[in-house]
């Protein structure tokens, strides 16, 4: 019985020093190709949040758009207010109920220094806005707009 326990702790010891070989051997593999990755890569591969917090706070804007009614040219009014770093609420003024329908929440997804704000008529791209701040000054962008440059907005 004596021998047995001893060839048992022999089997166990060895098969533990394998595995702390094995994971010895892994940990040098991931600090190998970690070396391999320049830092620039390392800090895009950390990046997960999103800093939107000078965004926060109440826009608007009126300006010329096409018609969801009619597919004419009409007045609209869009009123923003980003409330986090990942949403905001659009509310839209216009002649034609149909041309508010878009209104409400939307999601905000940074892209380099943009913000695509995508909603519930994401069926396409032509209801998201895109926002942008240079130089202390706010800006939109939509394909529902006449004027697709950028436009200013006023920060309220």
């Amino acid at each position: 019985m004596k021998s047995f326990l001893i060839l048992l702790s022999f089997v166990f010891f060895s098969c533990s020093g394998k595995q702390e070989e094995k994971i010895a051997e892994k940990e040098t593999e991931i600090r190998n190709i970690d070396s391999n990755i320049d830092d620039n890569q390392r800090i895009k591969n950390t990046e997960v949040t999103i800093n939107n917090n000078d965004w926060i706070g109440s826009y608007k804007i009126s300006t010329k758009a096409i018609s969801q009614f009619d597919n004419n040219e009409t007045n609209i009014f869009y009123s923003i207010t980003v409330e986090s770093n990942q949403k905001a609420i659009l509310s839209i003024s216009a002649e034609n109920v149909e041309d508010y329908w878009c209104e409400g929440e939307y999601r905000l997804i940074k892209e380099d220094n943009i913000l695509h704000a995508k909603g519930k008529c994401d069926q396409d791209d032509i209801d998201d806005f895109y926002l942008k701040n240079e130089n202390k000054k706010y800006f939109i962008k939509s394909k529902r707009f006449i004027n697709k440059d950028w436009q200013e907005l006023e920060k309220q």
